[in-house]
């Protein structure tokens, strides 16, 4: 059976395989796991759209989170890969002060210039803006984990999405799906979230392990209908899994779109016409 979200502001709660809706703020952060203080330095990023092969080896955050000196492996969001001065326009960097769009969003990155202060672009370019120099503070936060921790590799309906919905692809990690949920509860507009099976590695480790198999992505697509639901044969995989485009694509037969590589940079490469923030946010 399908998750389906229906429409509406708030953060999807997981409910077996449904979700229901709460404020963003009440899931604002996920409840860390416990670790020892000599804990294992190897990192299972949760995050969207992962980091390229190369990079694995980097550590994650250490926090210390209680009075018995236990301590997390916080897993890096990668917001440092967020790069926002390609979705700016001359137009618009000249109207934010400076035709050079590199500064302004230097600016934006540095808090010097703020997202709400840009009264010329329009409120979902702002709260695009704002996700995005905001993520730290905007995705929930999740322990880097030594062991998968697989979620049902469904298909979710967000916001009631139709035959023009956007598809997005990722792993079924858990932690990938409390991540781009989080991010999701923020926008009014529709998607279908389809979970690859990848046995719960998240989506760096999949490359890795090569989990990330066009024979389950076919698989998935196919058990949920996918072709007959939507009006084009086109899907969004995350960035990290760029190389494998042209197998996928060539096995699936579907058109392959690569996205960002950190989930909070998704409602600027999806632009206004497939993302819109709740009124009056």
């Amino acid at each position: 059976m399908d998750g389906k979200v229906p429409a509406g502001g708030g953060n999807p709660v997981e409910t077996g395989r449904q979700f229901g809706r709460r404020r963003p703020e009440s899931l604002a952060v996920v409840p860390w796991m416990m670790m020892p203080a000599k804990a294992s330095r190897r990192l299972a990023a949760a995050d969207f759209l992962g980091r390229p092969p190369k990079a694995l080896t980097r550590d994650a955050n250490l926090v210390r989170v209680d009075q018995a000196g236990g301590i997390m492996l916080k897993a890096n969001l990668y917001v440092d890969r967020i790069d926002i001065a390609p979705y700016l326009t001359p137009e618009e960097c000249r109207g934010l002060g400076g035709p050079d769009c590199a500064k302004v969003a230097a600016r934006l990155k540095d808090g010097s210039l703020k997202p709400e202060d840009c009264g010329a672009l329009s409120p979902a370019r702002r709260q695009a803006l704002s996700l995005a120099v905001n993520a730290l503070e905007v995705l929930p936060v999740v322990q880097s984990l030594e062991l998968p921790r697989p979620a049902p590799p469904d298909l979710f309906e967000i916001n009631e999405p139709g035959p023009e919905a956007p598809l997005l692809v990722t792993g079924n990690s858990e932690f990938t799906l409390t991540v781009v949920t989080g991010l999701l509860a923020l926008t009014i507009s529709p998607f279908y979230l389809l979970l690859v099976d990848t046995r719960g590695d998240t989506v760096d480790m999949s490359m890795v392990y090569r989990s990330f198999a066009p024979q389950r992505l076919d698989q998935g697509l196919t058990t949920h209908r996918l072709a007959s639901r939507l009006r084009r044969r086109q899907l969004i995989i995350p960035g990290v899994v760029a190389p494998l485009k042209e197998e996928l694509a060539a096995y699936t037969g579907w058109d392959i779109r690569v996205g960002p590589i950190c989930v909070a940079e998704l409602p600027l490469f999806l632009g206004e016409m497939n993302w819109q923030p709740p009124e009056g946010s």
